[in-house]
């Protein structure tokens, strides 16, 4: 059986984190975000990827994964 994983857009994943989405490109050009991965070029963030970079500094952050 496959599985599929939910994946956010850059919208869903700004308002998630309250975080402008050129904020998030910044910080993806600059080394200092996940770079997510591209689907029919459009950038999507895998949500376990941005939960663990934020566990990593000590910050505890919840997403709603609903892909929608």
């Amino acid at each position: 059986m496959i599985q599929f994983e939910t994946l956010l857009g850059i919208e869903e994943l700004s308002k998630e984190l309250g975080i402008c989405k050129y904020t998030i490109y910044k910080k993806i050009r600059e080394n200092n975000f996940p770079k997510g991965v591209k689907v029919n070029g459009r950038r999507k963030f895998q949500p376990e990827l941005i939960k663990d970079f934020y566990e990593g500094m000590g910050i505890k952050v919840t997403l709603s994964e609903s892909g929608n």
